[in-house]
C-alpha cells in the first residue's frame, strides 16, 4: 500500500519512518459506484471498556492487565478501563476451552456516517467502536498473545513483515518481541504509533466501480435510511470483508465484500454478496448480488 499521499499531508506519519503502515489491510467501503480504502482506529483521547469472559483465572486476568498496562504506555491516547462481563464494553476478551495452543482470533468493527465526497481524504464519521479478542485458554504465552491481539483491537489489521512492532506475522516473532515489553519503559510499537498519526478515515486508496457492483450496498443504504437503521458498518478480514446495517432487534443486514484485497488490481473482480436471507428479501433476488 502506498502512502506517500498520505505522508505529505500528515507531516507526523513521515517523521514516524520508517514504520509498517503500508502494510495493515485497509478497511473498505463500497458505495455510490466507488470502493474507498480507509484507515480505522478508536478516536483518541479514549477510554475504553475491557471486559474479560469465559471465567478467566487469575494468571489469565493477570496477563490481560499487564497488556493493558504496556499499551497504556503507548502514547497513543487511550487508555482502558476493566468492565464487568455484562457491562457495556469497547473490548471483549473471552477465554476459549475449544481451540488448540496460542490459537487467536480478533475482530475490529468499524462505524462510518456514509460514503465519502468526491475529492474527501476522509470517510466521515469513522471511528473503530467494538472489538473482539478470542484467546485458547491453553495458551502458555498468553501475555504475549494479548499485546498482539490488542494491537489488532486497536485498528491495525493484518501483519507487517518486520519492523517494530508487536504486529509481526511469525508467531516466533511476535513472542520474541513481546517478551521485550515490560513496565519499566513504554511500549515503543511502529505499526500503531504510526496508524494513531493519522486521523480515523483517512482514505488510502479509491477505486472506481461499475455502479452494478455496489447496487446491492446502495439499495441497502437507502433503506436502512428510510427506516433510520444504525450503519454502515465495516468489518475486514483475511480473506474479504463485511458491511451492515442494524434493524431494530439488532440483526445485522449486511453484505460479504469479495475481492476488496485487489480491487486496486482487478476492481471487476469485486462482488458483493448477502450475508443472510434477510437481506435476499430485501434487496428481491436470492443468491449472490453484484
Amino acid at each position: 500500500m502506498d502512502l506517500s499521499a498520505l505522508e505529505a499531508g500528515h507531516p507526523a506519519l513521515r517523521a514516524l519512518r520508517p514504520h509498517p503502515l503500508g502494510e495493515t489491510r485497509p478497511y473498505a467501503l463500497p458505495l455510490d459506484a466507488s470502493l474507498a480504502l480507509f484507515l480505522c482506529r478508536w478516536p483518541t483521547p479514549a477510554t475504553l471498556g475491557v471486559a474479560f469472559e469465559g471465567e478467566p483465572d487469575a494468571a489469565q486476568e493477570a496477563a490481560l492487565a499487564a497488556a493493558l498496562r504496556a499499551w497504556e504506555g503507548a502514547g497513543l491516547g487511550v487508555r482502558f478501563e476493566r468492565v464487568g462481563a455484562r457491562a457495556e464494553a469497547a473490548i471483549r476478551v473471552r477465554v476459549r476451552d475449544d481451540w488448540i495452543t496460542s490459537q487467536a482470533d480478533t475482530i475490529a468493527d468499524c462505524a462510518v456516517a456514509g460514503a465519502p465526497a468526491p475529492g474527501a481524504e476522509r470517510v466521515p464519521g469513522a471511528r473503530l467502536v467494538a472489538a473482539s479478542i478470542h484467546v485458547a485458554r491453553a495458551d502458555p504465552h498468553l501475555r504475549e498473545t494479548l499485546l498482539h491481539e490488542l494491537g489488532h483491537a486497536l485498528g491495525f489489521q493484518g501483519h507487517a513483515a518486520r519492523g517494530r512492532t508487536l504486529m509481526l506475522a511469525r508467531e516466533s516473532e511476535v513472542l520474541a518481541r513481546a517478551r521485550q515489553v515490560s513496565d519499566a519503559q513504554p511500549l515503543d510499537d511502529a505499526a500503531l504509533r504510526a496508524l494513531y498519526a493519522v486521523p480515523a478515515g483517512a482514505i488510502v486508496a479509491r477505486v472506481p466501480l461499475a455502479a452494478a457492483q455496489t447496487r446491492p450496498s446502495d439499495r441497502l443504504a437507502a433503506l436502512a435510511a428510510a427506516r433510520g437503521l444504525p450503519g454502515p458498518f465495516v468489518r475486514v478480514g483475511d480473506r474479504g470483508g463485511l458491511v451492515w446495517w442494524l434493524d431494530p432487534p439488532g440483526r445485522r443486514l449486511g453484505l460479504r465484500i469479495e475481492g476488496a484485497g485487489d480491487a486496486r488490481r482487478h476492481p471487476g473482480a469485486l462482488r458483493l454478496v448477502p450475508a443472510s436471507r434477510a437481506v435476499e428479501g430485501l434487496l428481491g433476488a436470492p443468491g449472490p448480488a453484484g
